[in-house]
């Protein structure tokens, strides 16, 4: 072998144990070599059998929008996830039939959101803003 061939080999065997520490590192210290998006329930609400909640989601894939919420429904073993890249949320009230919140979209703005018992969402009435949004939820409570 010449000695561009052992200086090329020496160079493989290197990276090679380089990225393998790495790895190994950062598996030690709980994280990952790849960045992957985290989310938490923000806001949930139990009404009998249902839960609705906001589940937050940071991530780096979008700069424009690295906090975007999700929208999800269960009942017993029955679940719906509505993901539309909420920028902001309210809270979730319950009337005597359906689930009430409000999200805001970049593009659309805000808007009220209606969950029937079967996990759909309607839209509903386009707000200005959150204090109107707020207003109207404060309005839909029993």
């Amino acid at each position: 072998m010449g000695q561009l061939a052992l200086g090329v080999r020496s160079l493989i065997i290197r990276l090679v144990v380089f990225f393998i520490m790495a790895v190994l590192l950062a598996w030690a210290l709980g994280g990952t070599m790849w960045p992957r998006p985290v989310s938490a329930e923000a806001i949930v609400v139990h009404d009998g059998d249902i839960t609705c909640s906001w589940t937050a989601r940071v991530s780096s894939y979008n700069p424009d929008m690295p906090l975007t919420y999700s929208l999800k429904w269960e009942k017993g073993s029955s679940s719906r996830t509505y993901r539309e890249d909420w920028t902001e949320v309210c809270g979730i009230v319950f009337d005597r039939q359906n689930a009430w919140t409000a999200a805001k979209h970049v593009d659309s703005g805000w808007v009220m959101l209606e969950l029937s018992p079967d996990g759909i969402v309607s839209n509903g009435t386009t707000v200005a803003n959150r204090m109107e949004a707020d207003a109207m939820l404060v309005e839909k409570r029993p």
